[in-house]
Parts: C-alpha cells; structure tokens; sequence
C-alpha cells in the first residue's frame, strides 16, 4: 500500500526518526558553553512536527521541521493546517502531519553536532529545520513494535521518583517511552499512560509495564539507539 507514491512502511519510519531528531533539537536549542547540550523540564511538553518530502527524479528527500523552542504548537493554530496547504508551501508531494506528541523523560542532553537549521513560518507555525532525510534508507517493511536504528549522540533522564512507562519484550528486552502521541488517539493524555497497556494491541509474549526507578535513568545513545513503536505511535527507545 502506498500514499502519494510512498510506501506506508517509510510514512512510519519518517514519524519514527523524527522524533530522534526532535530529541536532539530540544538539547541543541540551548546555547552551548560545553560539547554537551543540557533541556531540563521536558516532561509532558507539547511539540509538532511538518515532515515534507520532495521527489528528485527517482531520490526522495524528507525535512524534519519542529516548533521545539519556538511554540507549543498551539491546537487553534495546528488543527488547520491541512497537507494540501503544506504540500504547497514546501512545493512537496507529500507531507507528514507528526503532532502533536509530548516528551515523558524529565531533561535531555545531546553531543556532537546537532542539525538546525533556518526557522520558517508555515500554517501560522514557527518550525526550524533539524533534519534532513533520505527516504530511499529506509525498510520498507516498518511497522509497529519493529525494531528500528537511528542515528544520535542524546542522553534521555528520568528522574528518581517519576514514572518510567516500558514495553517489555517476550524476552525481556525493555523499552522506555520517549514520547506519546496525539495522532491516532487525539485525546490521550499524559494522565491515561499508566493504564495504556490495557488499550495496546501488545504482539505475543509482549507487555507494558510502569517503572519507578529509586535514582535517576539515564537512558544514553552514543551514536545509534533502537526504537519501537507502539500501535498508537508512541515512541519507545531501547533500555537494555
């Protein structure tokens, strides 16, 4: 099955690897003194993301463009914003509408380079560019609860106290939400994470858990991290 020529499976990866590059914009839109880039206060803040895709002959390029550090992506503003306008204003054939979601981590540390680039004005929305993409990568077999490898150097802290929400794997394997998604269900919130794994459509073997770790999780990616996505397209990364 395809949208406008692109395979559903890529449509999937793009949402997931956007939201690895919308974690390591948050870090990079503070002013760095050091290689390490600190965000506290993340929990539960709201952010979208325009994802268009532009065709080069037979090469298909995405651009990650995020209001992190910008805007809220308020709701009156972003439930107008339609494709067919956006496809417009970027002169792309295809654009993703990823929002909105809201980091369940408590600060974020990013090193290397980060990617930001200009700040534009789509829809009545502030949004910088943080990635970019090359579609023509990507499995075209992704779907949810599929293990997937993403390039960035980020460091995710759940502080002690809080809760950690987990899928864990038949065999253990663990994975931390990153974010929560508002685009197949427009109304979860924060508050319904506890209680979500009565509502997943868990594989075999699978189950969601809620962790609340004694002392701080540093949950690290030196380089490549692996995520999963739930059939809700919450964003889970590898904890183990």
């Amino acid at each position: 099955m395809t949208s406008n020529g692109i395979p559903v499976g890529v449509l999937r990866s793009l949402i997931i690897t956007a939201c690895a590059a919308a974690a390591v914009a948050a870090a990079g839109a503070q002013t760095p003194d050091t290689a390490k880039h600190m965000i506290e206060g993340v929990r539960n803040v709201r952010y979208c993301e325009l994802i268009p895709v532009v065709r080069h002959g037979l090469h298909l390029t995405a651009t990650v463009y995020n209001t992190l550090g910008l805007n809220d992506c308020p709701a009156a503003v972003w439930d107008k914003i339609t494709e067919a306008a956006m496809r417009k204003r970027f002169g792309a054939f295809k654009v993703m509408l990823n929002g909105p979601r809201h980091f369940v981590m408590d600060a974020i540390a990013a090193e290397g380079d980060t990617a930001a680039g200009k700040t534009v004005e789509a829809g009545g929305l502030s949004l910088t560019a943080r990635a970019t993409i090359d579609v023509g990568l990507f499995d075209l077999r992704s779907r949810p609860y599929r293990e997937r490898t993403i390039a960035r150097e980020t460091r995710y802290v759940f502080k002690a106290g809080k809760p950690v929400f987990l899928l864990v794997r038949g065999d253990g394997a663990r994975y931390a939400m990153q974010s929560y998604a508002q685009i197949v269900d427009k109304s979860l919130s924060y508050a319904d994470l506890p209680t979500l794994g009565a509502r997943l459509k868990l594989p075999a073997g699978w189950r969601y858990e809620v962790m609340t770790p004694d002392s701080d999780l540093i949950l690290g990616a030196h380089g490549k991290a692996t995520v999963v996505q739930d059939d809700l397209q919450n964003t889970y990364q590898k904890l183990d």
